[in-house]
């Protein structure tokens, strides 16, 4: 990784990429090297078809990034990510080279990024991408919007706690969608991420972890849908997609639920296609980004950060391999054969992910992410 990707490994990872439809990168978030090996190979498949590439961003995030990048390149998008009214967890320093690089590789007038998740913390942006368009009959129920989320800043600013997105009733949007019935279509966008993350978080506070997990995997899966339809008609285009590793895996995921990623396959398959599902983790001496107070981030040490609670059974352990030499990649198909039924020694996540992972990338001593 010095001057780059380079070795057996990474010959193997791009020929299996470059033969399929979706290449998926199913990250631990804050690795570095993760994000250089992302822009690596989405450069590597360019000439394969790749032309799109779906990120952990709400829609007009990712369009306004790139919008930015386009202006002004990588110094575009850290004005951007800096401005005090939008702030993502995937905003680090290593994440906005991946996007300047992936933006740089494709032609100014194509659209290269597709945010498909919810927003969570920059809704005073989007609310104020609305206001020029408000028409008069939505001005009443819109400026009640913007108070709802500038006095929730206000008592953020005062008394750090959960953020507007994490705290209000989904109606007041709802609200404003009633009023304005024809909205154009990049209002329609930002009306339903702000109605649909409000309501993803709504039912996290008043039903179930896995509840609210399935409604926000079912928006990115209706994103991603969107977007494809969208090209339906042109040359079905070939799309890398880099999510966190809960997202990414082909089938129900570590909390069981069948998210977007699972969801490529069966997309591939239509057109005599595949996928190529990749899981990224930090192995032994590795470090990672993570979020710290307010709008910081914290360097942890990725032997101690256990983000699902497995104990000594965690991924990041339990796959790599503590005497190699350098960085590991491993091809889990090998390993299908083996892990059938009857295997309940067997760690229940490594099972999981030697089916929903084709390979697996572990890094040895990784470096976290800076802001």
């Amino acid at each position: 990784m010095s001057d780059g990707p380079a070795g057996r490994g990474w010959d193997w990872l791009v020929q299996e990429a470059r033969d399929a439809r979706f290449t998926l990168i199913g990250e631990e978030h804050g690795v570095a090297e993760t994000a250089q090996l992302s822009a690596a190979l989405f450069n590597a498949l360019r000439g394969s078809g790749y032309s799109r590439m779906a990120i952990e961003l709400s829609p007009i995030i990712a369009q306004d990034i790139e919008a930015a990048a386009r202006r002004n390149g990588l110094q575009g998008i850290l004005d951007f990510v800096t401005a005090p009214d939008t702030w993502s967890p995937m905003y680090l320093r290593e994440e906005a080279q991946f996007l300047a690089a992936v933006i740089k590789a494709t032609p100014r007038n194509e659209r290269v990024l597709w945010g498909l998740d919810r927003e969570i913390f920059s809704d005073r942006y989007l609310i104020s991408r609305l206001e020029p368009r408000v028409p008069r009959r939505a001005r009443e129920s819109f400026t009640r919007l913007k108070e709802a989320s500038t006095n929730a800043w206000a008592r953020q600013q005062q008394n750090p706690g959960p953020p507007f997105l994490f705290t209000q009733d989904p109606a007041v949007v709802s609200a404003v969608r009633a009023d304005w019935p024809n909205p154009d279509r990049e209002s329609d966008t930002i009306l339903r991420t702000l109605e649909e993350s409000l309501a993803i978080n709504a039912v996290a506070r008043t039903g179930t972890a896995w509840a609210s997990s399935e409604r926000r995997a079912q928006w990115m899966r209706n994103n991603l849908a969107a977007r494809l339809s969208e090209a339906r008609g042109r040359e079905s285009p070939r799309v890398m997609m880099k999510f966190g590793y809960n997202h990414m895996i082909r089938g129900a995921n570590y909390v069981n639920i069948f998210d977007v990623g699972t969801m490529t396959d069966e997309v591939a398959a239509l057109s005599g296609g595949r996928a190529f599902h990749i899981l990224i983790l930090p192995g032994p001496g590795s470090r990672q980004a993570v979020l710290g107070p307010r709008r910081s981030f914290v360097s942890v040490s990725s032997d101690e950060f256990d983000e699902f609670r497995a104990g000594d059974q965690r991924l990041t352990r339990v796959l790599s391999n503590a005497t190699a030499s350098g960085h590991e990649v491993i091809d889990l198909r090998a390993l299908r054969p083996l892990a059938m039924r009857g295997l309940e020694s067997w760690n229940s996540d490594v099972v999981r992910t030697i089916y929903g992972y084709d390979a697996a990338v572990i890094w040895k001593g990784a470096h976290a992410s800076s802001s």
